[in-house]
């Protein structure tokens, strides 16, 4: 995506996320994230002299509003852009999200949206259910427990009343099937957090 001429990327959640150190130069990246994680992130890469992003300190729940915050630390909304989201709205209210896909599908034509989701229990094969469940147990005894799951008609559905027109939605398995078919130690991703990629 970022070969089609955008030279923008948001990180929204970024955590220890590392896309700026592994392009530098090539595109603007902006960081959205809890201030106590930015803190040690920019501690860390000085000390190893590796280039900042443009850090954005939000609290996704806390009314706090984010594209505020985001355009204030010199983000131009009137660029297309590519917002990228991992491993975060497990994490947030489905209001919050919801919010989120809003603010995003009013941005500048050609932005794109990019986030991962997981999916309910219901929806996992037998052999694929114990993964996620010891992660669900690890974070809810890390005290960041998991708040939100969808099944990928319920985000797509969110997606376009947010006012997204393209919307798709990419499986874990067929992402499993495209990078790890043929591996030679045979070992295979278990599914259970799905895609969601949404255009203007």
């Amino acid at each position: 995506m970022l070969q089609r001429s955008v030279s923008l990327c948001v990180v929204l959640g970024a955590g220890l996320d590392s896309f700026a150190q592994r392009h530098p130069g090539k595109t603007t990246v902006f960081e959205v994230d809890q201030r106590g994680t930015q803190v040690w992130k920019r501690e860390r890469r000085q000390a190893l002299g590796h280039p900042l992003p443009t850090l954005v300190p939000v609290d996704f729940e806390s009314g706090q509003s984010w594209p505020a915050e985001l355009e204030s630390a010199g983000f131009e909304p009137a660029q297309p852009a590519v917002f990228a989201s991992t491993c975060v709205s497990r994490y947030l209210s489905k209001a919050t999200t919801a919010e989120t896909l809003r603010a995003i599908a009013g941005l500048a034509e050609g932005t794109t949206f990019a986030m991962t989701f997981l999916l309910p229990q219901d929806l996992l094969g037998p052999t694929d259910r114990p993964g996620p469940r010891t992660s669900r147990d690890g974070a809810k005894a890390a005290g960041t427990p998991f708040v939100s799951f969808y099944r990928p008609e319920e985000m797509q559905a969110m997606a376009r009343d947010a006012g997204f027109t393209d919307v798709r939605h990419v499986s874990g398995t067929a992402l499993a099937e495209r990078y790890s078919a043929g591996r030679a130690d045979g070992l295979w991703p278990s599914t259970g957090e799905d895609f969601l990629i949404a255009r203007e």
